[in-house]
C-alpha cells in the first residue's frame, strides 16, 4: 500500500524529523554520495525526493532542482537552504507535468520503495527516462534489503556500505 500524502505531510510537521542533519551516520552517506558523483560539468540536477535538501544544497551543477511529495519538506528547504535553489513538490508520477526541464544528473534516494511507488517500477523508469538526457548521470541509493529496482541504463559503478542497522546500495548510471 502507498503511503498517503497526508501521512508524510503529518512526518514533516517538525523540521528534521528522520534526524540527517545531526546524525553522523546520514553526514557520511551524503559524503559518499556526493564522492561518487562523475566529475563533469552538469547544467541541470534534479533531486527527486529531496525532503528538506540535506543531499540538495550540496549537489554539483548550475541548476539545481529539488522535487518531493511533501509540501511542508518543501517549505523547510526553502527556509533553510542558502543556494539558490529551485523546489518544487508533487509526486514522482506527477514529475513530467511538473518540471519541463531535461537533467544531465538525476539524483534518486530513499524514494524507490513498495510505500511510496507500490509496484510502479517499469513507470518510475519511463519516468526518469523521459527526464534525463542522452549521456546524463544517474545516482541512485537506497536501503539494499528494501530495494528491488535496477536502471535499464549502463551501470558505472555500485558499491554497498554500511549506513544505520542497514547496508546501502549505491548505484550509477548513464544514460
Amino acid at each position: 500500500m502507498i503511503q498517503s500524502t497526508a501521512e508524510l505531510e503529518s512526518w514533516y510537521r517538525k523540521e528534521d524529523p528522520w534526524g540527517y542533519n545531526k546524525n553522523p551516520e546520514d553526514i557520511k552517506r551524503k559524503e559518499i554520495l556526493l564522492s561518487e558523483i562523475p566529475n563533469k560539468n552538469y547544467k541541470h540536477v534534479l533531486d527527486i525526493g529531496c525532503g528538506e535538501g540535506f543531499i540538495t544544497k550540496d549537489l554539483p551543477g548550475d541548476n539545481i532542482y529539488g522535487f518531493d511529495v511533501s509540501q511542508s519538506a518543501i517549505n523547510f528547504a526553502r527556509k533553510n537552504v542558502q543556494r539558490n535553489i529551485i523546489f518544487k513538490q508533487g509526486s514522482i508520477f506527477e514529475i513530467q507535468k511538473l518540471i519541463d526541464v531535461k537533467f544531465d544528473l538525476v539524483v534518486i534516494t530513499g524514494v524507490l520503495y513498495p510505500q511510496y511507488i507500490g509496484k510502479a517500477s517499469n513507470l518510475i523508469y519511463l519516468l526518469i527516462d523521459s527526464i534525463l538526457n542522452k549521456g546524463g548521470n544517474l545516482v541512485s541509493v537506497h536501503i539494499h534489503e528494501w530495494y528491488e529496482s535496477q536502471f535499464p541504463y549502463l551501470r558505472i559503478k555500485q558499491m554497498f556500505y554500511d549506513y544505520r542497522e542497514y547496508v546501502h546500495n549505491l548505484e550509477i548510471y548513464t544514460k
